[in-house]
């Protein structure tokens, strides 16, 4: 009968072994896990840096190229219009540019106040 407390007593010590080898193996993963996400998100922040300073230049680009490029070699985009010649007819104002060049100077203006909201 000396047997029987012996090894619940070793039985106890090795569940309690256990749990603490299982809650360090644990603690390990989560604080490895921390560390890459750490460093996706830092990635992922230089990334959209990058992409919000070189978006006015793309931005200009792509008015510039929807401007060059013949009607027949364009996107089509599906807009709603009256009669195909009604935007010619409007007269020779640059509505669409004037548009783009307030949102640049917005950018550009408001950039510290932006980029201390976005980063």
């Amino acid at each position: 009968m000396a047997a029987g407390p012996r090894s619940s007593s070793l039985i106890a010590s090795f569940s309690e072994q256990w749990l603490i080898m299982v809650g360090m193996t644990l603690l390990l993963c989560g604080f490895l896990a921390y560390i890459i996400y750490d460093a996706v998100v830092v990635t992922a922040a230089e990334l959209l840096h990058r992409l919000l300073m070189i978006s006015p230049v793309l931005l200009v680009l792509a008015v510039h190229w929807l401007s060059t490029v013949p009607s027949a070699d364009r996107l089509k985009f599906p807009m709603p219009v009256s009669e195909p010649d009604a935007i010619h007819r409007a007269g020779a104002s640059p509505w669409g540019l004037a548009v783009v060049l307030l949102f640049l100077f917005f950018l550009i203006y408001y950039q510290p106040s932006l980029h201390g909201l976005i980063f």
